[in-house]
């Protein structure tokens, strides 16, 4: 078990939390802010992003190890197969490696509508490829097969030595679940026999939703890797209404717009609510009996004020 598995079992209820990636070379002034967080000691490890909805920032396995390097904090890097094709994804998996990063989330990833919403890209694999790609062949010494069905009588694709490693990688690979996806049980254990060690959700508001998703994964799994599940703070009415107007897999309840929108100080009943959720998760997950291994993965958006809040009033 590699110590991000180890801490995340270990700690009652772990957290991560998605440091603010740069847009240039300004790595130092990030790694410098990072390093004043009051709540570093709090978290069990910290995620860096890979140009989520196509916007352009640093490549995140060279992040994450600067951060290791000088923080010495656990960190999981993203790896998204929509921008990459396999020989992409496999030259950034041995680039990754040799710096030492040893823990990956792997995506599809989401809507492209950053930088360059026309540009084509690749998307050679899935989530689920990516993640067996990983498991059943890097981490066993090989490159992962073609997916193509084209075929050469002057090649064999599993037997050449081309496909053989100088040395296994050593990965522990993360999947993402979308907790109001239709059939999202039955993916994930797809993902779960692909070999995945851990769940991030994508950003939800609805804790029975969580918990009812937990549930069903438990019921249908053979094994129950940890899941952490993610949220955002809102600092305003213009952000919450952004969030559900431009990422399609995030549903805000009307009940917690209502809530939230009546309130006195919305940026404070914000991290209440976020605080509620997630006590409301714990609660129902020990009612059901589950086994499942819960957490939380914060998201700060443009609220690290916020976001600390959250987490220092967890633990």
């Amino acid at each position: 078990m590699n110590e991000l598995l180890k801490r995340i079992e270990k700690e009652d209820f772990p957290m991560t939390y998605e440091v603010p990636s740069p847009r240039g070379g300004n790595v130092d002034e990030y790694i410098e802010r990072i390093s004043n967080y009051d709540f570093l000691d709090r978290i069990t490890a910290v995620n860096v992003c890979n140009n989520p909805v196509g916007k352009v920032r640093i490549d995140p396995a060279p992040y994450a190890h600067l951060l290791n390097e000088k923080l010495g904090i656990e960190t999981i890097a993203h790896l998204t197969c929509r921008d990459s094709t396999l020989s992409g994804l496999q030259k950034w998996l041995l680039g990754a490696d040799s710096l030492g990063i040893r823990n990956i989330l792997a995506m599809t990833g989401d809507l492209a509508v950053g930088d360059y919403p026309a540009e084509d890209k690749p998307e050679s694999i899935n989530s689920l490829e990516l993640i067996t790609g990983i498991k059943d062949h890097l981490n066993k010494g090989r490159l992962m097969p073609e997916l193509s069905t084209r075929q050469s009588r002057l090649r064999n694709r599993y037997l050449t030595e081309l496909e053989e490693l100088e040395r296994p990688t050593n990965f522990t690979v993360g999947g993402v679940l979308l907790p109001n996806r239709t059939q999202e049980s039955r993916y994930a254990v797809k993902k779960i026999t692909a070999g995945a060690d851990f769940f991030q959700t994508q950003i939800t508001y609805d804790s029975q939703e969580a918990i009812s998703l937990i549930d069903e994964i438990e019921t249908m799994a053979e094994r129950n890797p940890p899941i952490l599940v993610s949220t955002a703070p809102f600092a305003s009415p213009e952000e919450m209404k952004f969030l559900s107007d431009t990422v399609p897999q995030v549903n805000i309840p009307q009940s917690v717009q209502s809530r939230l929108m009546e309130a006195d100080d919305f940026s404070k009943e914000s991290i209440e609510f976020v605080q509620d959720m997630y006590r409301d998760i714990r609660e129902g997950v020990q009612e059901r009996g589950l086994n499942t291994k819960i957490g939380a993965h914060i998201i700060p958006m443009r609220s690290e004020d916020m976001a600390a809040d959250i987490i220092r009033g967890m633990k």
